[in-house]
Parts: structure tokens; sequence; C-alpha cells
């Protein structure tokens, strides 16, 4: 009668796991400085071009120019980021993007200043009742 025995796994098939732990590591490592990179490259463009508009507009928190007159009220204008601000790098993209956008804006209507400006953050929350479902 035959005799069958266990024999050890070899080692390679131990490290396996390690392996591709080290592998998904070094991708999102990868994957995190290319976005960082390609961000960064956006984010200067961006502020090239904000420099540029700045000379035609002014963009103010107040609710008016200091030192100034305010002659007319235009109008009302809005802007909103459409990047998704995951990283620092990404939250900044998004606010340049937005001012540029609001800056564009307020020249084409004919202003040469923003004045009271505010800036908001869009979170993503569960409406507090929706939050029973979750207890559950």
């Amino acid at each position: 009668m035959p005799i069958a025995a266990a024999t050890p796994p070899s080692a390679i098939f131990s490290t396996l796991p390690l392996l591709a732990l080290l592998l998904v590591i070094i991708a999102m490592f990868r994957w995190n400085r290319r976005s960082k990179t390609t961000t960064k490259r956006q984010l200067d463009q961006l502020e090239r071009e904000f420099k540029v508009i700045r000379n035609e507009i002014l963009l103010v928190t107040t609710n008016a120019v200091p030192g100034e007159r305010t002659v007319r009220t235009i109008g009302y204008v809005e802007a909103l980021s459409e990047a998704e601000a995951a990283s620092d790098w990404e939250y900044r993209l998004a606010e340049k993007q937005a001012l540029l956008d609001l800056a564009r804006q307020g020249i084409a209507m004919g202003a040469n200043a923003i004045v009271g400006l505010r800036k908001s953050n869009a979170h993503y929350e569960i409406p507090p009742q929706d939050l029973s479902l979750l207890r559950e």
C-alpha cells in the first residue's frame, strides 16, 4: 500500500502575499507621486492665468473696496470647481479654478472688482434623518 505524506509548502508560496502587498504599496506610491506632479503642473498653469487676470479685476472679501467708492453694482457671480479634492494639492487646484472662473465671470459682466467674496467647501454627509438607518 502506498503511503501519502504531506510536504511543507515551498518558500515561494509563503512569500507571495508579502510580494503582492509590496507591489500594491509601490503602485499606490507611484500613483500618488504622478497625481501630485500632474496637479502641481495644473496649479502652476492656473496661477499664471490668475496673475494676468488680477491686473484686470480686483477680488476682495470685504463688502467694499477699501479707500474706493462703489459706483454701481452689476450683479451676482458664483463659481464652483468641478475638481474633486482628495488631497491638499487637489484642494488648492479646486480653489484656484473657482477663483479664476469667478474673475472671468466678473470681467465678462464688465466689472472691475468683485466684492464680498466668500468661499465655502462642499461636504458629502449623510442627512441626519438617514442616520437611524445606519444604527440598525
